[in-house]
């Protein structure tokens, strides 16, 4: 009997321990420790800024908010910056005296993951992140943060736990602010979601990346070569803000800089003057893209896939268009948006009269937004893939009305173009109603236009486009399997066609959760749903093919438990807005609109000359400093003439004082000030500076007057969208 009572003594004591260390939420650093942080950094930011003189070129000065563009909210805009670390981050008072120290010891070097000691990962095998709310944070809000969790989890193998066992977890609470701690700093993390300001599901999903580990994207180690910073514009005390974060204490994962991410400042943070911008993308059709709180970009995604090792137990996959295997379902392919299918072969699903695959000739085509020049139905989705012949380009501009909601940053209604080779890389966006006047070059022979129409109407859009070849000889174009002989495809026109679509109900087989399981971290297993045939009335000879197709969801719809009440969640595609229809609506009435459903090795022999995935980078660098190195990585292609083996620069720290040249496996290269001519020098590191900031550049344009550098300037962005780079 005195036994059972020590027990349940222990018992009662364990308990009461660990709801008081629970309880207690890990306590930011003071005031003063964060304000000595600061002050270093912004003294090292003046110092790198010195180093380049700005009396030339001002690289902002032809750059102005829209004035009928509203101002998109963030965490900024709800934050008193004084009390945060880079505008919403908590630094424990651990994590300021390590920053502290690199400074003292001369260790500073110049993010996407945090590496350890200074941010740690969370265990990926102790289960579950548990997590709580505060009485402080609200029903709806509750549900938002559900909801922004949701995302994290169906695209990851994150998993969440309400109320779970973990000593270090998670904590909800209303902070008057929108912050979070950078990875798991132990005990009870607070992440803090002000209602109302904060609880956006964007914004929510922006501090659970912080959480989780994720910085922002702008303090990455390579931020100068793909954006620049106004510091004419950014009081001295908020210059910290902008600095990136050492390389000692950060890893990317050899992803690339991703404009589109839910962890990038928007362009006016912490502006003087709101009418001009803070930040500059080197890459000017960017502008509008960065700042987005929509949500996760497929680059975060992948990236905390990437530091927990989500898909080590995946084979490996034959994804197309930058895919990779997905972490809830090894069998299928994660696809960058607008694509779908198994291995990524497929335009995703529009939900109008809109969208599909577009084969570019040397004839000029057109597409438009549903209804153009009249309004589009709230919530379009629409998404196009334009493909020229193998060796060729796509040219796009756009034309006629143009009209979109207007806000700083355009990630609610708007038109992106998918221009770079790499599809993962977010478009250039354009929202408001002025019409943008650039040619649109792809950098392969593929494009891809993603529209969106969420919170309001408007005319939308209206562009043509063409390639530099004709139709290549020989090339079938990808049809969907049928019973039915092929008529042949030709350019003549066809009379009208209709196509009706039966009602369809999708049915999902029940999947028991456990009550006290808010996430389950039981892989997803994805549950077929079928699509009835369509039935088509044709006129007079045309021939229409029509196929029973399958779709695949992953992951399957988990199921929120709180208390007596039970939610159901619907799964959403890189977007929280109400979606209309996941059916492929009938083909858009336009010559060459096919939906590409053909198998991948037959899609990619058409476009994509046949190639595999790119094997991993491997080997050393080739130099060790100067940035004049390379590594390399392959792939294998079914033809000769396609590129199989790609470089990278590497090992950017700059060399050693009087070293002028480098003579090393087998390559030779010059030095200007310790950097491969080319790159400049910008304290210890060797940057690819852009044209208007490089010191060779400043001493030549002070010859010039200032209109002919801006012409310059001019000449230099012309010639990149001619594809000349």
């Amino acid at each position: 009997m005195r036994s059972r009572r020590h027990v349940l003594i222990i018992a009662c004591f364990c308990c009461l321990l660990f709801s008081l260390v629970s309880a207690t939420r890990v306590q930011k650093a003071s005031k003063k420790h964060l304000a000595r942080v600061k002050q270093l950094l912004n003294s090292e930011a003046e110092r790198n800024n010195a180093l380049i003189q700005s009396d030339s070129v001002d690289v902002f000065d032809n750059i102005r908010r829209n004035p009928n563009a509203g101002t998109h909210h963030d965490e900024l805009a709800v934050n008193n910056a004084d009390e945060y670390f880079q505008g919403d981050v908590d630094l424990s008072e651990q994590q300021v005296k390590i920053i502290e120290d690199q400074f003292v010891e001369g260790k500073r070097e110049k993010r996407k993951i945090g590496r350890n000691p200074l941010y740690k990962k969370w265990d990926s095998r102790g289960g579950p992140i548990s997590f709580d709310y505060a009485e402080s944070i609200p029903f709806q809000t509750r549900q938002k943060i559900r909801s922004a969790m949701l995302l994290w989890q169906q695209h990851t193998c994150i998993r969440f736990e309400e109320g779970g066992p973990n000593v270090d977890r998670l904590e909800f609470f209303d902070g008057g602010g929108c912050s979070s701690f950078v990875g798991r700093v132990g005990g009870t993390q607070g992440i803090s979601i002000s209602t109302p300001g904060c609880d956006v599901i964007g914004i929510i999903s922006h501090e659970i990346g912080h959480s989780l580990g994720i910085f922002h994207e702008q303090a990455r180690p390579d931020q100068e070569r793909h954006i620049a910073i106004n510091y004419n514009n950014i009081p001295l005390s908020r210059w910290n803000n902008f600095q990136a974060v050492g390389e000692n204490h950060a890893e990317t994962y050899n992803l690339p800089y991703d404009t589109g991410s839910v962890m990038h400042y928007g362009a006016y943070g912490f502006a003087s003057d709101p009418y001009t911008p803070t930040i500059r993308t080197l890459e000017r059709i960017q502008q509008s893209t960065i700042g987005q709180r929509a949500g996760p970009s497929f680059l975060d995604y992948q990236a905390i896939n990437m530091a927990y090792d989500c898909t080590e137990h995946c084979p490996d996959l034959p994804c197309l268009r930058n895919g990779y295997p997905h972490p809830n379902n090894c069998s299928t392919c994660a696809c960058p948006e607008g694509l779908s299918g198994k291995f990524c072969e497929q335009v995703y699903p529009s939900n109008g009269q809109c969208g599909g695959v577009i084969f570019a000739t040397k004839e000029v085509k057109y597409i438009t937004s549903p209804n153009y020049p009249d309004k589009f139905p709230l919530n379009t989705e629409c998404n196009w893939i334009i493909a020229a012949p193998i060796e060729g380009r796509v040219f796009m501009e756009f034309e006629g009305d143009f009209d979109f909601l207007c806000e700083d940053t355009c990630d609610k209604a708007y038109v992106e173009v998918k221009y770079h080779s790499d599809k993962r890389l977010t478009g250039a966006r354009f929202c408001c109603s002025l019409l943008p006047k650039n040619r649109f070059i792809s950098f392969k022979n593929e494009m891809i236009i993603i529209m969106r129409g969420y919170r309001s109407t408007g005319a939308g859009f209206k562009a043509k486009f063409w390639s530099n070849l004709g139709e290549p000889e020989g090339v079938i174009t990808p049809m969907p399997p049928t019973t039915a002989p092929l008529s042949e495809i030709t350019e003549e026109p066809e009379p009208e066609t209709t196509t009706t679509l039966p009602p369809t109900t999708t049915t999902t087989l029940p999947r028991r959760v456990s009550k006290k399981h808010f996430f389950t971290r039981k892989p997803l297993t994805p549950v077929p749903t079928t699509t009835p045939t369509p039935t088509t009335t044709t006129t007079e000879t045309t021939t229409t093919f029509t196929t029973e197709s399958t779709t695949t969801t992953s992951p399957t719809q988990p199921t929120f438990l709180t208390g007596e009440t039970e939610i159901t969640t619907a799964r959403t595609v890189a977007t929280f807005f109400p979606k209309l229809s996941t059916i492929l609506p009938p083909v858009n009435p336009l010559a060459g609109v096919l939906p590409s459903t053909q198998a991948p090795d037959i899609i990619n022999s058409v476009l994509e000359c046949g190639c595999g995935s790119w094997a991993e980078w491997h080997g050393e660098c080739s130099q060790q400093c100067g940035g004049c190195g390379h590594r390399l990585r392959k792939r294998e292609c079914k033809k000769q003439a396609c590129r199989k083996e790609e470089k990278r620069p590497c090992n950017f720290s700059a060399c050693p004082d009087g070293t002028n040249f480098l003579i090393n496996n087998s390559e030779f290269h010059i030095l200007w000030r310790g950097c491969c001519v080319g790159l400049f020098r910008s304290g210890d590191q060797c940057s690819a500076l852009e044209t208007e900031s490089n010191p060779f550049f400043k001493i030549i344009n002070s010859l010039l007057n200032i209109q002919d550098a801006k012409n310059n300037e001019t000449l230099i962005e012309k010639r990149m969208m001619r594809g000349e780079h």
